[in-house]
């Protein structure tokens, strides 16, 4: 939860350094195979989440740090980190912090750059700058549901759909089923028990399958490179969302005045 740039930006970057591999192997198949597999950037489908459940939920958001778990048989890994949001909120009460907490936009666009969200009902897809990464191109965006419950007694999000949008060479891209790449995030916000701002936690999972070379490395090499990714997501996701939560508070007090 954060302006500006975003859990997925630096989620993306972790994508780029573990599925590198497979995007080569990719480039390297035989044109035929090529035609087969590619979509454009465009047409690329984005990869729907089954309905969360609320045990799905808190098995995320009931972790305390980082999260890590390998099947190198398989080939499948999955890592991140869920932590508690504490931030104070000036000229809050508990009333104030309710009213604010039950508009989804308003907070949408407290944890977001505006210019980055293409906005449905309940529903945000929070867009990214483009990354580049030698002849790999990335755009993601995931798309997160935001709603209230209990008339602002419990603001939620988690995410419903992801794209990497990877192009490998113009025109040919490669969809998140292709990669097997999935990316879950949830959250909570509620108001403190003062009611001088607001508690909760964010939560985010990574999942995908590690190409062949990659299974071989040591198991603790792969935890500790995560381990730093999973740090710089958590540290840089509150700072930026206690700013941005600040600002808009103020702006949404003032509003009321």
């Amino acid at each position: 939860m954060m302006s500006g740039c975003s859990i997925i930006f630096l989620v993306a970057i972790a994508l780029l350094m573990i599925f590198s591999c497979d995007v080569d192997a990719f480039m390297n198949q035989s044109p035929s195979r090529i035609r087969v597999a590619q979509t454009t950037s465009l047409n690329a489908r984005t990869r729907q989440r089954k309905p969360w459940s609320e045990r799905e939920r808190q098995t995320i958001l009931s972790r305390n740090g980082e999260h890590f778990k390998l099947d190198r048989m398989r080939g499948n890994i999955e890592f991140g980190s869920s932590s508690r949001i504490q931030t104070i909120l000036d000229g809050a009460d508990e009333a104030a912090v309710k009213r604010w907490l039950s508009d989804d936009k308003q907070i949408a666009m407290s944890i977001w750059d505006p210019k980055l969200i293409k906005e449905e009902p309940k529903v945000y897809r929070l867009k990214l700058m483009t990354l580049m990464f030698v002849t790999i191109q990335l755009s993601p965006h995931v798309d997160v549901r935001m709603y209230e419950e209990g008339e602002g007694a419990m603001f939620k999000l988690e995410s419903v759909a992801f794209d990497p949008n990877i192009q490998i060479l113009p025109g040919v891209g490669v969809s998140a089923d292709q990669l097997g790449i999935l990316i879950d995030v949830v959250g909570e916000l509620y108001p403190s028990r003062d009611g001088k701002g607001v508690d909760g936690k964010i939560g985010f999972v990574t999942k995908g399958e590690l190409p062949p070379p990659m299974r071989l490395l040591p198991e603790q090499a792969l935890k500790s490179s995560l381990g730093t990714i999973n740090r710089t997501i958590t540290n840089f996701a509150i700072s930026n969302f206690q700013r941005g939560a600040r600002d808009k508070f103020r702006e949404f007090i003032l509003s009321e005045r």
